[in-house]
């Protein structure tokens, strides 16, 4: 499976819970992104990703020769949707989940800054004045990073 995305991610982690649709022939998996722009608004990313089932049954008329891939497998249109855009202050050079508690995430900033952010407590779509508003910011370090 492939996907472009609208900037590229330094950083890409999947979150640990899966949701299996009753009568579907896909899995739903949530992935964590962070955007590395040219000068515009950067945002930690939460997408839902439709991975096929195991036992899904490809239609061979859909190989696409070019990509080398099956598409098309069941219903499944549109596999990765982001789900939540959250600002962020530069790039996220790093971004990873809590094991305890998966909806808190940490993001390392371009400056020395780490940011914690409770997803679940941020609306889904980013504030259109561009403020970045983390749960917390943690200080310490002397230097950028990338984790």
């Amino acid at each position: 499976m492939t996907h472009a995305l609208e900037w590229p991610s330094l950083t890409a982690q999947w979150l640990p819970d899966v949701v299996r649709p009753e009568g579907k022939d896909y899995s739903i998996h949530r992935l964590i992104l962070g955007t590395h722009t040219s000068d515009e608004q950067n945002h930690l990313l939460i997408a839902s990703v439709q991975l096929p089932n195991e036992d899904a049954m490809f239609d061979a008329s859909h190989y696409d020769s070019e990509k080398g891939e099956f598409g098309g497998f069941g219903s499944v249109s549109g596999k990765i949707e982001i789900e939540i855009k959250i600002n962020h202050e530069g790039e996220v050079n790093r971004a990873r989940f809590m094991p305890q508690n998966p909806c808190i995430i940490a993001t390392k900033t371009p400056s020395s800054d780490v940011l914690i952010f409770d997803y679940t407590k941020h609306p889904s779509k980013p504030d259109p004045n561009g403020e970045c508003a983390p749960d917390l910011r943690l200080r310490g370090h002397q230097k950028e990073g990338y984790g």
